[in-house]
């Protein structure tokens, strides 16, 4: 799949880990909080839409 071409891993591992840090439990997310805060420590690096595209691609 194309997405898969264009994701880059370390930004993906990183929103993996901003999404392990805002588990609430029964297989739920606060994906509000992984997506409020990786845009604030990775837009800076690697750019709002490959945040956005890393978040959608972790919600899965």
């Amino acid at each position: 799949m194309m997405t898969e071409d264009l994701i880059v891993r370390e930004c993906f591992e990183a929103v993996e880990a901003f999404a392990e840090c805002a588990y609430l439990g029964r297989g739920r997310f606060d994906w509000s909080k992984v997506q409020k805060d990786a845009h604030d420590a990775l837009d800076y690096r690697f750019g709002e839409a490959q945040v956005e595209l890393c978040v959608e691609r972790c919600k899965g």
